[in-house]
């Protein structure tokens, strides 16, 4: 049984697709296309032998799909596009990284995973795009949920170490957790939106079906919704832990305030007492038979 095999990766925090095109000489995409197929003729000509049928799918959001390529041949994608991107995150390479499976029927059609009772689908360009859509968004999205489970956890310590009094680490602790947040949102801002179907997949019917299809059998609507709501959450965490953070700097404030205030009584009271009992000339007299003493004139 013949099949079709996808690896996606994620390997940048996000590529720029205007200069990728610039860089390998392809056509522009779309406005609405998050992602640049190299496949023919244009891939054969970095490899420098036939690349025949192997394609591959470079997103926005960082991911990168290689479709029936080696291993060697994914190793070799990453040093010819270093120029364009830099060198890869490895750590997050060879964390997030997924592979995918499709089935050719006898007859030349595709089904879209070897276990699939569902409809098969005509081969095409499209389709395998289709499926690296899916695929490159599902390894872009266990990213996002393992990054925000991390910044819920280091926001939960920040509020519970705020509230057992130990403001100075829970200032640092607040400034680290709010610095991982802009930059949390920041580099998903263009994540959160690649849930929408390829430019291309949108046009036709049929590869409208097999898009919902994978991202069904992928689960990405509720793994979403489930990512949004840890986002709701996280921000509710912020929005407390800033409201305590304020109140106790608005709390330290008003002491320090009523300390000063409480001076100028004191500094009255203290000034008559050392007058009435003659302690101010004498405290005079000392310091001045001492800067006598020293050659130090008033």
């Amino acid at each position: 049984m013949q099949t079709k095999h996808f690896i996606s990766v994620k390997a940048y925090p996000a590529i720029d697709l205007v200069r990728a095109a610039g860089f390998f000489g392809l056509p522009l995409p779309e406005a609405r296309e998050r992602a640049l197929i190299m496949e023919g003729e244009k891939l054969s000509e970095i490899y420098k032998y036939d690349i025949g049928q192997k394609k591959v799918h470079i997103f926005s959001f960082g991911c990168i799909v290689f479709e029936d390529m080696e291993i060697d041949e994914t190793d070799k994608f990453f040093e010819i596009l270093q120029p364009l991107a830099g060198e890869p995150d490895y750590r997050m390479l060879l964390r997030y990284r997924e592979s995918h499976d499709s089935v050719v029927t006898e007859d030349g059609m595709i089904r879209l995973w070897p276990e699939s009772d569902g409809p098969v689908f005509p081969p095409g360009i499209e389709l395998s795009h289709t499926i690296a859509a899916v695929l490159a968004k599902s390894t872009a999205l266990s990213k996002e949920e393992e990054d925000l489970s991390t910044l819920l956890n280091e926001a939960s310590k920040y509020i519970n170490r705020s509230r057992e009094g130990i403001f100075n680490a829970g200032t640092r602790m607040y400034a680290k957790t709010m610095a991982s947040i802009v930059r949390f949102e920041k580099e998903s801002a263009a994540g959160f939106g690649i849930f929408d179907r390829p430019a291309s997949t949108g046009r036709k019917l049929l590869l409208r079906d097999a898009y919902d299809t994978l991202a069904e059998y992928y689960e990405l609507d509720e793994r979403y919704g489930l990512l949004e709501q840890k986002a709701e959450q996280l921000r509710n965490i912020v929005r407390s832990g800033s409201a305590e953070r304020f109140r106790r700097q608005e709390n330290r404030l008003l002491a320090f305030e009523t300390f000063l205030l409480a001076l100028f009584p004191l500094s009255h009271i203290l000034g008559t007492v050392l007058d009435k009992f003659g302690i101010r000339e004498l405290l005079h007299m000392i310091f001045t038979n001492l800067l006598q003493k020293l050659n130090i004139t008033c």
